[in-house]
């Protein structure tokens, strides 16, 4: 039973050591392009924005946003003048009615103000007339008392002048009154013409909650402010008014993200091999056009990503706005190099090593790397062409 059990550990022994012997690769000159890869996805590099028209984001209408009743769907080729999207007009419509009222007070006060002045200057008029009158009438007694005694002459003059000052009185009235009376129907004018300023402007905007397409094109809906897809009765506000955008696809970029460790790497201008998923077997080439500034926490990443936008040397009929790819950006090409598996790389504190075979032996090597590529490792020291590198290490023996 024992010789049984021994058996048994040796041919496991032999069974992992055999198959692990065919783990080792043969290291040889190569050439080899260093990459920083990242997904992106493609885009137009320009494009038209559907946005609410300005008549929608006037602030006279006090609409910050808009429930969207309907919307086309994404991805649809579209045509000038087609049907985009529908927002809800209710709220437009509330806010007209109240304005309506308003513009029917304003309207009755400036009827009631224009009877008003009619009404009063007349009555002014009639005063300025008898006191006209009266001036008439002190001035004949005037010219008779000159055949009275003095004190008669000095009493008719004082009537004279006492009916003068009278008559400038109403006079000085009447101007004063119809002064205000002026600026009463002004003002009132002014706000009916106001209020009927803003209801036309809720015409122009009730018109305008049915959005057409600008050009021709393949519709992306736009995003809020959240960064959500907009659908059927998301709400769109007046200060983020884009809906959706059609992008011009003669000429493609991409737009991916690139750890802040890789960033450094890449320069403007870099050639880029991109590879679209709903397109396999086709490979297209680009350079690396704008990178960002500053990085931003991105879904997926364990770190600060920073935007690279990639511009494709040519578009092709196939793409379509939206379609995710990958991009290889090319920051170094080597021929004529040491190049060792990277899964024979290992780590020993900060000191990269290999497992080195050597007959039966198997000898720890400290090696200096260069750039790599995903697969493979320059190797600048520590191996010669010819040596065999496990790619697994010893302890898994």
């Amino acid at each position: 039973m024992a010789g049984a059990v021994l058996l048994l550990v040796l041919a496991v022994v032999f069974l992992r050591r055999g198959s692990s012997a065919g783990k080792s690769e043969i290291i040889r000159f190569g050439s080899l392009e260093a990459v920083v890869s990242g997904r992106g996805e493609i885009n137009g590099e320009k494009s038209v924005k559907i946005e609410l028209d300005q008549a929608l984001q006037d602030y006279e209408l006090r609409v910050w946003n808009f429930k969207i009743v309907d919307l086309v769907q994404e991805g649809k080729k579209v045509s000038k003048g087609d049907f985009i999207a529908r927002l809800d007009q209710s709220e437009l419509m509330n806010n007209m009615r109240q304005r309506m009222i308003e513009k029917e007070k304003v309207d009755a006060e400036l009827k009631h103000a224009i009877i008003d002045s009619t009404v009063s200057l007349t009555a002014k008029r009639e005063d300025i007339a008898n006191a006209l009158l009266d001036l008439q009438y002190r001035q004949i007694d005037l010219d008779v008392s000159k055949f009275e005694s003095g004190a008669q002459q000095r009493k008719a003059q004082m009537e004279y002048q006492k009916a003068q000052i009278a008559l400038d009185k109403r006079k000085r009235d009447y101007l004063l009154e119809q002064n205000k009376l002026k600026v009463r129907i002004r003002r009132n004018e002014e706000n009916a013409a106001r209020l009927q300023e803003i209801l036309n402007k809720f015409q122009k905007a009730l018109t305008c909650t049915q959005i057409t397409s600008p050009g021709n094109g393949i519709v992306m809906v736009g995003e809020d402010y959240l960064g959500k897809k907009l659908t059927k009765d998301s709400q769109i506000m007046a200060w983020w008014p884009t809906l959706a955008m059609l992008p011009d696809m003669s000429s493609a970029i991409v737009q991916t993200y690139i750890k802040e460790i890789d960033i450094a790497k890449i320069s403007l201008g870099d050639s880029v091999r991109v590879t679209v998923d709903a397109l396999p077997g086709k490979t297209f080439s680009g350079k690396v056009h704008k990178i960002a500034n500053m990085g931003e926490t991105k879904s997926g990443f364990d770190m600060n990503a920073f935007e690279v936008v990639i511009r494709l040397d040519h578009s092709d009929p196939d793409l379509k706005p939206g379609m995710t790819c990958n991009n290889d950006i090319i920051i170094s090409k080597h021929r004529q190099v040491l190049l060792a598996p990277l899964k024979s790389i290992f780590k020993d504190g900060k000191t990269s090593v290999v497992y080195l075979q050597q007959g039966s032996r198997i000898v720890k090597t400290r090696v200096d790397l260069g750039p790599e590529n995903g697969q493979f490792v320059v190797v600048k020291d520590g191996l010669r062409e010819g040596d065999r590198v496990l790619l697994y290490g010893p302890q898994e023996l």
